[in-house]
């Protein structure tokens, strides 16, 4: 699933280990986000939600709602990078424009998009 933005998704559970390992974490109480460095001209990323986020249909929507705001967010980023996002409880009662703030300043945190544009 190729996307012109320069994102695809992330699906092998070795390489979500690694970025489990070795990523940079950064958080807030809506997700925790951890980078990874993969050397490729685009970006690749996963969405997880535990089962302390509710049912399936909790995680479902949580994590609807974050990959929304990444396929957003993907035109802004720095290509190069393989993102895990882990939901968190949190994520279900955000209000839609907290939450689109909120991954904006963990992403510019992380160094994945620059406020200059």
């Amino acid at each position: 699933m190729s996307s012109s933005l320069n994102l695809e998704r992330l699906r092998s559970s070795q390489e979500i280990s690694a970025i489990r390992k070795e990523g940079r974490s950064f958080s807030n109480r809506n997700f925790v986000l951890l980078v990874k460095p993969n050397h490729l001209k685009f970006s690749r990323y996963v969405v997880v939600a535990s089962r302390s986020v509710g049912g399936a249909v909790e995680r479902n929507r949580c994590k609807r709602r974050i990959r929304s705001r990444v396929n957003r967010l993907a035109s802004k980023m720095t290509p190069g990078n393989d993102l895990l996002i882990i939901a968190r409880v949190a994520c279900l009662e955000t209000e839609p424009l907290v939450l689109d703030q909120a991954f904006e300043q963990v992403f510019t945190l992380a160094g994945l998009i620059s406020n200059d544009v």
